[in-house]
């Protein structure tokens, strides 16, 4: 294994390409290295790829005789499945956070969802399909390599399975919910897994109350509050496409949800006071207008709540920590001069762990309030 020097301190698992001192001859993209300090001190094993200069490093393992082969893969996915819980539709694989960069595994029930991001996980991928056709033995396996991050990577992009057959939509069942997924499809939803305990949680609290949901792509929160007897609910959504699934999974379930096509940020703009007794966001980590719209999205919650009102309210955004997050929304309320009662502080759930030194391995955080 290739032996790389850095200068960079960082507690970080990902090294700039400026601080890594380079061997003469170039190194394929991808490959398996392990990487020392200034004076020889091993600081982990990892993966080369020269194409992204913010994180041309990625740290794996701190056992100097780690390789980054199959064998690795293999040992370390099966550690992480050992650490999930016994439940039919949740993510397998959280890439970093489970110590295997680039490769991220979602369940849904009898279909699992495979991902790759990286050069080094691509090479390994058809034995990391063996591996999982063998051990899970599902009805099919989806590869979905459509991201903007294989772009980056010039690595290319393409949906397929496992058999080459077509992957139609199917029902997945979650606390007691039916939701139709259609994940070969990237104009539709897919099912926001990491969400999945808020769902019941905050639709505990909506019982007698009229429920908004903003950019609610599988109107779970709205279906939820709804089955703990909440008098309505509405689901705002730019995507039209989005809001036919709502309104499929609403018939499935037998319950009423009004849907509406248009921006989440301006119908809550223009709410009246008291319309809503519950209000739930939870928008894109890409926002159109950013933290702008973010906060604002806020203010007009806390607005138009009547005491006692409930906001659950979530970001994605990796440019927000949970305590940036958090900060936003208390200037928000200050803005419009209401309180709050904190009831919980919201994290992602235990098979989306989140690596210390990693702050985008938290791919979500979220407040659900109650206002005053």
């Amino acid at each position: 294994m290739l032996q790389l020097r850095s200068n960079c301190s960082s507690a970080s698992p990902w090294v700039d390409l400026e601080s890594l001192v380079l061997p003469d001859t170039p190194l394929e993209n991808g490959s398996a290295v392990a990487l020392q300090d200034a004076d020889g001190n091993a600081l982990g094993t990892g993966i080369f790829d020269a194409r992204d200069p913010q994180a041309a490093w990625r740290r794996f393992s701190w056992d100097p005789e780690a390789v980054f082969d199959l064998d690795y893969i293999v040992e370390t996915m099966e550690a992480a499945v050992q650490r999930r819980p016994e439940e039919s539709c949740l993510r397998l694989i959280h890439s970093d956070a489970d110590y295997l960069p680039g490769l991220t595994i979602d369940l849904l029930q009898e279909v699992l969802l495979v991902t790759t991001t990286t050069a080094a996980m691509d090479a390994h991928l058809p034995a990391i399909l063996e591996v999982l056709m063998e051990g899970y033995q599902p009805r099919e396996i989806l590869i979905r390599n459509d991201s903007s991050a294989r772009a980056a990577f010039a690595l290319p992009q393409a949906i397929k399975t496992y058999s080459g057959n077509p992957l139609k939509g199917f029902w997945i069942e979650v606390d007691a919910l039916r939701y139709r997924v259609d994940p070969a499809d990237p104009e539709k939803p897919l099912f926001p897994l990491e969400q999945r305990e808020q769902f019941s949680l905050v639709g505990s609290l909506c019982g007698g109350r009229s429920v908004l949901d903003l950019y609610g792509n599988a109107g779970a929160f709205a279906l939820q509050a709804l089955k703990q007897a909440a008098t309505s609910a509405t689901v705002v959504h730019p995507n039209a496409e989005y809001l036919k699934v709502v309104g499929a999974n609403a018939q499935r379930n037998c319950q009423q949800v009004e849907v509406i096509a248009g921006d989440p940020a301006t119908y809550l703009a223009e709410a009246s006071i008291g319309q809503f007794e519950c209000i739930t966001i939870d928008p894109p980590a890409e926002l159109e207008g950013g933290a702008a719209t973010l906060a604002q999205l806020q203010s007009d919650a806390f607005r138009c709540l009547p005491a006692g009102g409930v906001l659950a309210t979530y970001c994605r955004d990796p440019e927000f920590s949970a305590d940036a997050f958090e900060a936003l929304v208390t200037e928000a309320a200050a803005h419009v001069g209401r309180e709050a009662r904190l009831f919980a502080r919201i994290a992602q759930p235990f098979d989306f762990p989140i690596l210390l030194n990693l702050s985008t391995s938290q791919v979500l955080s979220g407040l659900i309030l109650q206002v005053e």
